[in-house]
């Protein structure tokens, strides 16, 4: 996270950026407004994507694969769909990395296959937040993605792995990192960098209730950063995409694994 002054981390030592969230914040489906925890929606997206990873069709049944994961930790569809707080087919709409359709009356679903890093651009992806609605919006942010807050100067860094989060909760744990940084080292920390941050996080708390419109920056090098709803966004396309180490393994998670060859 960089804020007015000293340059401080975004994720603590040892901590992932999703597993850090506590429960109390949003859920990352749109229109819900109680809590889902970023672990258990971390743990739902890697089994879903490993699911469809090994398997050799490109459209796969939502209902089918949500009784999988359902039967991974859940006593049946009903409980897992109690602790995403609605129901799977709204939870699989809202990935910006998945797309739907509709065949007879079954929902089907597929991963998107992220494009070659040769025919990626870069991406500044613009957006103004202008009601709490608008914090409901899902941000896949790459691994190389950096955030940029410009009215209170506060950005959120690139991270080892890809974040997929509403807005809110974006910034719900940057400034729950930021919290415990500041409370971690309090006893060593300059009495005014200190109050810098006491303030960052406050101002972080105005835009969560959205006292004010505010404009949210994605840069992202990799070009692999998505938002979805996209309606009012303004995306920017520049050079050729570089990615990192970390987005090229994001990039191939999504890729089907080879089939074996026919004997």
């Amino acid at each position: 996270i960089r804020q007015r002054g000293p340059l401080v981390t975004s994720t603590p030592p040892g901590f992932s950026t999703l597993h850090l969230a506590m429960s109390g914040q949003r859920s990352i489906l749109p229109g819900f407004a109680v809590d889902v925890s970023h672990q258990e929606v971390d743990q739902i997206l890697t089994e879903l994507e490993e699911i469809y990873r090994n398997q050799p069709t490109e459209w796969l049944g939502v209902r089918d694969i949500g009784h999988m994961l359902a039967h991974m930790w859940y006593e049946d569809m009903d409980e897992f769909e109690d602790a995403i707080k609605g129901p799977f087919d709204d939870f699989v709409k809202a990935l910006p990395h998945c797309e739907t359709k509709v065949e007879g009356s079954k929902l089907l679903f597929r991963v998107k296959p992220p494009a070659p890093v040769a025919e990626r651009r870069q991406l500044t992806l613009t957006f103004e937040v202008r009601e709490g609605a608008d914090l409901h919006r899902i941000l896949l942010k790459s691994p190389d993605a950096v955030v940029h807050i410009p009215k209170i100067e506060f950005e959120i860094g690139a991270d080892s792995k890809r974040a997929i989060n509403s807005i809110y909760n974006h910034i719900a744990v940057a400034k729950m990192n930021l919290g415990m940084h500041a409370e971690a080292n309090a006893a060593v920390m300059p009495a005014e960098q200190h109050l810098r941050i006491l303030e960052t996080l406050e101002e972080l708390s105005q835009l969560l209730d959205v006292e004010e419109p505010f404009t949210v920056v994605v840069k992202d090098p990799s070009g692999l950063s998505e938002l979805k709803p996209a309606d009012g966004a303004n995306f920017e396309w520049g050079a050729q995409a570089v990615d990192s180490e970390a987005a090229q393994e994001a990039a191939g998670a999504l890729m089907h694994a080879p089939l074996p060859d026919a004997d």
